[in-house]
């Protein structure tokens, strides 16, 4: 599935709900922060997903990395510092 990110400020933001493990691939215009949030429930405010800070502060264009959440579906929340200029989430087939 292709990710639409919209500008708010200097964040580019999508959202999404996933319903297993899934890869995410963005390539973006340059460095950036790199933020994931998460909510188990359908509305409601996210909290932050633990992904590491070496994913959180990636200093490169491209970030290519699998998650796995214990209880589905998740919704979550992507923002990046850097525009996105494509980005896929493939989630794991059962």
């Amino acid at each position: 599935m292709e990710l639409q990110f919209t500008q708010n400020g200097n964040q580019w933001i999508a959202e999404t709900t996933v319903n297993a493990p899934y890869n995410l691939h963005i390539e973006r215009k340059g460095a950036g922060k790199f933020m994931i949030y998460q909510r188990g429930t359908d509305s409601g405010q996210y909290a932050t997903c633990n992904i590491g800070t070496d994913l959180a502060y990636n200093q490169g264009q491209v970030i290519d990395h699998d998650f796995k959440h214990e209880v589905y579906p998740k919704y979550i929340r992507i923002e990046s510092g850097s525009e996105v200029t494509s980005a896929t989430l493939t989630e794991a087939q059962s």
